[in-house]
């Protein structure tokens, strides 16, 4: 990046300019009022899970009639014993109502704000369902199977208190936001039916009984009065019970939560782009942005400078806990928007992650010596140039090996992938001509990073108009840092795995040692197990002619045509309409083993069974 400073150089950033001279005793306390050693391996073990979860979704280890089970244990069973837990445990005396207050406005404004500029630019058809939904999603969070366990790395031994806000702050958002949104929803339905059957009171009365039946709602009411009958008190014949109940909550909802994510952002279309991008906005960047602000402005009963800008940073992270699951059911019962819910819950939950990280992180920046931090920059940019230029040479070879670069547009493309190549070469320059002082070089690697300097232009904004950086600033600087120096990793990524070049050959070498055979020849019926024989037996026998009269058919493949094929998703569907599968994750396990006896195959012998568009034949 061309306006960055290296290390040695004698321009830095004056990041104790916003300090006051009396705040000097503080510093040291409030460096240590999160624990950011923490937060890594706590979004290692969530992300961790979660990503097990979207894996035995994708490998249909575990099909969505499956995950059906395992959803209703944690959302019936596991979640309501730990509200009940603790909410009878809930110390209300330590409660900083201010703090609790600000958290709720700051909802309510972002919950506003969305509805209302949603009923104004939206059409006319579905703009209450759109309203009301879009309002649930960029304010109901995931508290409980992703926000709790980063809250409790965060401040377990620091601020342990700050744990219960999670069981506070979520209920209340549930009972009074929620029921605004579905009113939304059922006005946009009795709009819908044309004839207006259903009175107001009516849509008021589904309304109560959709808010009623959230377990989050139902059980926070019991255990709130089970706190002051039993007096802050678990009786020992149901600790154990709810113990063994609540703890197996983490794993299960996180686990849960990726098998959720499979199959979601295939419904996200070009027109949805833009509404999406919008939520998610509102989602990850507004409302961290009006909690931490509503914090400042509304909790004064702090006397401790520490725990006020403690409270309002811990306001900033619980405004970017991403969506809660739960969104996408309300938009399945509703029948609307599932495009832009689904896919922006599996968006927003990803995204989640790296803000997270880097806004903790940088929360301690304002403590932290200035010239560690730009060393700290320094580094990153250096490590990213190395791994970069590493993918770029993969991908400019993949690209010349392939005879690409001769064709448009990939030509135009290799002349892009040189240029980052120069620009990753100039960021390793550059780390050792600061260290030898080695003037024409430093004139050779200012050349180079020229190229890169439009990416810069709002950070050299920013300085013009302020000169204090600001955390925002500083997180930019390190976005800049990854976007200029890590171009290699995306178009590695994009054109680096040639199909036909390296993952056909790989996938065939693989084949080959594992099976000892070559993938396109035919299985004999006896080296088969005994469920995909008696599978291909039962489907030859009885369903392949119906099924060869469906939905075989001459298909156009580009310029030419393919005869008695058919798609994967053709296939799919057919396969859950006689009844042989349940939902389309068992209609794929069905066709791989129908590949796997050899009874159908890709026209090209390139793919397995997939739910797609690719086509495939049966074996005659």
């Amino acid at each position: 990046m061309s306006t960055m400073d290296a290390p040695g150089t004698t321009s830095s950033f004056d990041l104790h300019a916003e300090e006051d001279s009396d705040s000097d005793s503080d510093s040291s306390a409030l460096s240590s009022s999160m624990s950011i050693d923490k937060l890594f391996p706590a979004l290692l073990q969530c992300f961790g899970i979660i990503l097990c979860g979207y894996v035995a979704g994708r490998t249909n280890i575990i099909t969505s009639t499956q995950a059906k089970g395992l959803g209703n244990f944690v959302s019936r069973f596991a979640l309501p014993a730990l509200l009940f837990k603790n909410m009878v445990l809930l110390d209300f005396g330590n409660v900083i109502w201010p703090f609790l207050w600000s958290i709720l406005v700051a909802k309510v404004s972002v919950f506003f704000i969305v509805c209302v500029l949603t009923l104004i630019v939206a059409s006319p058809q579905g703009r209450y369902s759109k309203a009301g939904l879009y309002s649930i999603f960029a304010t109901q969070s995931n508290d409980f199977a992703l926000g709790y366990p980063i809250v409790e790395a965060l401040y377990q031994s620091t601020y342990p208190e700050y744990l219960q806000y999670i069981y506070l702050v979520a209920p209340v958002s549930l009972m009074l936001l929620n029921p605004i949104g579905f009113a939304l929803c059922e006005i946009q339905k009795w709009k819908n039916e044309g004839n207006h059957q259903h009175s107001k009171l009516l849509i008021v009365g589904l309304v109560v009984l959709q808010v009623l039946k959230n377990p989050i709602v139902f059980m926070v009411i019991i255990g709130i009065i089970a706190h002051f009958v039993l007096h802050q008190t678990i009786p020992a014949f149901m600790a154990e019970f709810l113990d063994g109940l609540s703890n197996s909550f983490g794993g299960a909802a996180l686990f849960y939560l990726g098998l959720s994510m499979v199959g979601q952002l295939r419904r996200l279309t070009r027109s949805t782009v833009v509404t999406l991008i919008l939520l998610l906005t509102a989602k990850l960047l507004l409302m961290p942005l009006i909690c931490k602000d509503m914090v400042d402005l509304l909790d004064n009963s702090n006397i401790s400078a520490l725990n006020h800008s403690s409270l309002s940073n811990y306001a900033f992270l619980y405004g970017v806990f991403p969506t809660a699951p739960s969104v996408a059911i309300y938009a399945v019962y509703y029948n609307a928007e599932l495009e832009v819910v689904t896919s922006g819950m599996v968006i927003s939950t990803f995204l989640s992650a790296p803000i997270m990280y880097v806004s903790a992180w940088l929360l301690t920046i304002r403590w932290m010596d200035p010239q560690l931090l730009m060393n700290s920059l320094q580094n990153i940019s250096f490590n990213i140039s190395i791994v970069s230029l590493v993918a770029l040479v993969w991908t400019i070879a993949v690209m010349v090996l392939s005879k690409k670069f001769k064709r448009l547009p990939h030509m135009f493309t290799v002349n892009l992938f040189i240029a980052q190549f120069l620009l990753c070469i100039g960021m390793i320059l550059w780390n050792f001509v600061v260290k030898e002082d080695n003037f024409i070089g430093q004139i050779l690697t200012f050349t180079l990073l020229c190229s890169s300097l439009y990416s810069t232009y709002m950070c050299c904004l920013w300085l013009l108009f302020n000169r204090v950086p600001g955390r925002l600033y500083l997180e930019l600087q390190f976005f800049c840092a990854i976007v200029n120096y890590g171009q290699g990793l995306f178009s590695f990524a994009l054109f680096g795995l040639d199909k036909h070049l390296i993952i056909l050959p790989f996938k065939k070498r693989l084949y080959r040692l594992w099976h000892g055979k070559a993938e396109e020849e035919v299985p004999q019926t006896a080296d088969l197990p005994e469920d995909i024989r008696m599978t291909c037996t039962q489907f030859t026998k009885y369903h392949k002619d119906q099924c060869l009269q469906e939905i075989v058919k001459k298909k156009r493949c580009g310029k030419r045509t393919m005869v008695d094929c058919f798609l994967g998703c053709e296939l799919v569907n057919w396969l859950q309409q006689v009844g042989l599968a349940q939902d389309r994750g068992e209609a794929v396990l069905y066709g791989l083993r129908l590949q796997q006896g050899g009874v159908l195959h890709h026209i090209k012998q390139e793919y397995d069974f997939q739910d797609s568009p690719l086509y495939y034949r049966f074996t005659t």
